[in-house]
């Protein structure tokens, strides 16, 4: 088992390279390290690999490549675009190909220890979603959410909180699901010069009261002031009507 997941982790990266090379969910809330903060240039590549099997075998890989740009010094601006590219495979048959694309845009800004971006976005219905296995969701999402951190002057401690509303579209099928609320709240900081830890719970609401929360930890390792890693663990403490889980995530980040 663990050698197929590392074949497949290892097939998206090269996927997910050539596919990077081609162009220049589903989302993934990522609630992570210094999230609120930004990258040390304007330009940062964002690449997020997650893994989860559901209790009907369903496995999915999920390569989020994330383009991110942040202007200014104390006040400015930020913009992101995510490229999804999934791999699913289930007793049914398997897909893969392009999910459906996320932009976003909004103000950012430093208020003493507290690192914001706020954002407005837009999910559009690029992945397939009439598929036997659909990769996307057929729809049109509009969303407004903020990302917060609290980091101390010394940076050795950090709360992280993300807010979201999703207002969902209408799918193909002339179906809207209910609207969702997301939070997202986790703390810690440094370890050693190299590794921070921080740990918390994410919580997704619906507008008919279904929910899932998680518990969720994080551990980054900078290799250098441009350059990072992050594994991150999701565990689904309570739900209902959505199935509870296990996610893995590796994300690599480097400005530039």
């Amino acid at each position: 088992m663990i050698n197929k997941i590392i074949k497949k982790l290892g097939e998206r990266i090269i996927t997910g390279s050539i596919f990077l090379a081609t162009v220049f969910s589903n989302y993934s809330y990522a609630d992570d390290i210094l999230k609120g903060v930004k990258g040390k240039t304007n330009w940062q590549m964002d690449e997020r690999i997650a893994y989860s099997k559901s209790k009907d075998n369903i496995e999915t890989i999920t390569n989020n490549l994330i383009i991110k740009y942040w202007g200014g010094d104390k006040i400015g601006k930020w913009g992101f675009i995510n490229l999804p590219y999934k791999s699913v495979d289930s007793p049914n048959g398997n897909n893969n190909g392009l999910g459906d694309i996320s932009v976003g845009i909004g103000p950012r800004g430093i208020i003493k220890n507290i690192h914001c971006l706020v954002y407005s976005g837009l999910t559009l219905p690029t992945g397939s979603s009439e598929a036997k296995i659909p990769l996307g969701n057929g729809r049109y999402d509009v969303k407004f959410g903020g990302l917060f951190t609290y980091l101390t002057t010394n940076k050795t401690f950090e709360i992280n909180a993300a807010l979201e509303y999703n207002f969902t579209g209408e799918n193909k099928s002339n179906i809207n699901p209910p609207n969702e609320k997301y939070f997202g709240i986790i703390a810690g900081g440094k370890l050693t010069d190299n590794i921070r830890f921080a740990t918390g719970i994410t919580d997704l609401i619906k507008e008919n009261k279904d929910y899932l929360a998680n518990w969720r930890g994080v551990i980054r390792y900078t290799l250098n002031p441009t350059t990072h890693f992050e594994a991150v663990g999701d565990i689904g403490l309570r739900s209902r009507n959505i199935e509870k889980g296990k996610v893995i995530g590796i994300y690599i980040r480097k400005d530039f």
